[in-house]
C-alpha cells in the first residue's frame, strides 16, 4: 500500500499548474565612474573637481576676526561678512534699502568673532541671524541678504 501512494502523490504533484515565472527586477543604472589618473605606482587621483572647488561657499574653514577692546572699535556685521567672504571669490551686494544699511552697520556680537570649523555659508547665515535669508548670484558671485518672509523690514 505504501508503494501505491507514492505514484499517486507524484501524479498529483506533476499535474499542478505552474505559476508564471516572476518578472525580472529592473537593474539600476550603473554609477558614474570617477575619472582617475595614476600619479605614482600605487596612487590614484580623482581628476574631477571637488565639491568645495565647484561651490566655494561650502568650504569648511575656521576664522577668528580681530578682537575688540579699548583700542579696537567694534566690528560691524558688514565687516565680518566681508572677512568670511575674503578669498572665496564672492563679494557682498550693495545695501540698497534702509533695513540692509541698518543690518550692515549693526555691531557683530563678540561670540561670533571666532567660528569653525564650519562651512562658509553657515558662518555667513550665523552672522546674519534668523531675520535674514542669504541669496547668491552665481553669475556675479555676489552674496545678498533679504529679510526673512516672517520678518517685516524697517525700510
Amino acid at each position: 500500500m505504501k508503494i501505491s501512494l507514492i505514484p499517486g502523490v507524484l501524479l498529483l504533484a506533476g499535474c499542478t499548474a505552474r505559476s508564471a515565472p516572476p518578472l525580472p527586477c529592473p537593474t539600476p543604472p550603473a554609477p558614474a565612474l570617477a575619472e582617475r589618473v595614476h600619479t605614482a605606482r600605487y596612487t590614484l587621483v580623482d581628476i574631477s573637481p571637488a565639491q568645495t572647488l565647484r561651490f566655494p561657499l561650502r568650504q569648511i574653514i575656521s576664522k577668528t576676526l580681530p578682537p575688540s577692546g579699548k583700542h579696537h572699535r567694534h566690528l560691524t556685521r558688514e565687516e565680518a561678512l566681508r572677512g568670511w567672504l575674503n578669498g572665496s571669490g564672492y563679494g557682498l551686494c550693495l545695501p540698497v534699502t534702509t533695513s540692509m544699511r541698518l543690518f550692515y552697520g549693526s555691531p557683530l556680537p563678540d561670540a561670533q568673532r571666532r567660528m569653525g570649523p564650519v562651512r562658509t555659508e553657515a558662518a555667513l547665515q550665523t552672522i546674519a541671524g534668523s531675520a535674514w535669508v542669504m541669496t547668491t548670484d552665481e553669475v556675479s558671485r555676489t552674496v545678498c541678504w533679504q529679510p526673512a518672509p516672517a520678518i517685516r523690514p524697517l525700510g
